[in-house]
Formats: structure tokens, sequence, C-alpha cells
């Protein structure tokens, strides 16, 4: 499957127990073998295809993405992205979030994953904290992952926290100076976004 040239629109697909659960266009900035990063415009309207979970967006009234977009770097194999975000309009960066999640997968149109709900806030001194622990222990038992895929989320967890606390960190800190293009339209959902195949 071919790799998408910057400034292409890529469909991020959550994929939950088997159906398209969340839907967000994303702008590529860079598409290599060993990198992905994508990232979604401010104003990035969601897509929620019909399920038999309502995904938690859909059920608090979030249609789009508010604040100043967000920047997501993806290794191949990874099981989380590293998301950027920044504050006010000056853009202060605010710090790295390692978003638990499926390895991504490439589709024709984009790449299809599942958010993990565990994550990680890192600071830009390096300080960090874990994320909505609670939420996702809650979720296993619910039924959202399965027993063996929470030990798995776990243990990308520890070996997330051996690298925070090594300081060994494997993204470049120069993304936190990114700036999106002020050309860019805001992404939508190409027609037929619903019906797109499953890889």
């Amino acid at each position: 499957m071919g790799f998408f040239a910057p400034g292409d629109v890529a469909l991020r697909r959550e994929v939950l127990h088997g159906k398209p659960w969340l839907v967000t266009p994303t702008r590529v900035i860079v598409d290599e073998p060993d990198l992905l990063v994508v990232f979604v415009v401010p104003g990035t309207h969601f897509g929620f295809p019909t399920h038999h979970r309502p995904h938690p967006w859909q059920v608090k009234g979030s249609t789009h993405w508010r604040g100043n977009g967000k920047l997501q770097l993806h290794r191949p194999g990874d099981a989380y992205s590293v998301d950027l975000f920044w504050g006010g309009e000056e853009r202060r960066f605010e710090g790295w979030y390692l978003n638990l999640q499926d390895p991504f997968r490439r589709t024709p149109f984009g790449f299809d994953t599942l958010d993990h709900e565990l994550d990680y806030w890192v600071l830009p001194d390096g300080a960090w904290e874990d994320k909505d622990r609670v939420e996702f222990e809650a979720q296993v038992v619910d039924g959202k992952y399965t027993a063996e895929q929470g030990a798995e989320i776990r243990a990308v967890g520890v070996a997330i926290e051996e690298m925070l606390n090594a300081r060994t960190q494997w993204w470049a800190p120069e993304w936190a100076e990114f700036e999106p293009d002020p050309s860019w339209p805001v992404p939508v959902l190409p027609a037929g976004w619903q019906d797109l195949p499953l890889p």
C-alpha cells in the first residue's frame, strides 16, 4: 500500500469490535516507512458510524476538534501515538500526550486503530503522569477490551514508564515547534465515508 504525500487527507478510523467507531479526517505532514505524522486541524468534524456502543464523544455531543489542533506521531508497530498540544492564541507548547492505541494499520484512505483509554501526559521538562487508568480498568470490566487485551495494554504502559523515567524518548523535540500551514482548509469526511470497507 502506497504512502501519502504531505498535505493529503488521511482518515483516522477507530475500529471497535470489528466495526468503525470514530472517523476523523487528518492532514498528512510526513509519511515515511518509519514515521507517520498527521495533524488534526482545528474545526475538523468527527464522523460517528452506527455502532452498538456509542462513542463517548458522541454521547457528550462533541462534534468537532477545538483548540489549536493536534499533531500525532506514529511509528509502525508501536501501540501508542505521541500527540502534541498547544494552548492559547500564542500557540504555547503544552506537552506530549502518549495515547495508547492499537498499532496503526494502513488503508487505501488512511489508517485504522483503536484508542486504549490509558494515556501518559509528559510536560516539556520531562515530568509525567498517567491518565485515565481508572476509566481504562472499568472498560476492561465492561467488555470494551478482553482480559488479554487489558494485560497487553498494561504492559505497554510499563514500557512507556521505563522510557520516560530513563529519558530515552525517541521523538525529536523539534516537533514542538511545528506550525500548521494557515492556508490549509479544514479536512472533511468524503462522501460514503460510513461505507468504506475494513481491510
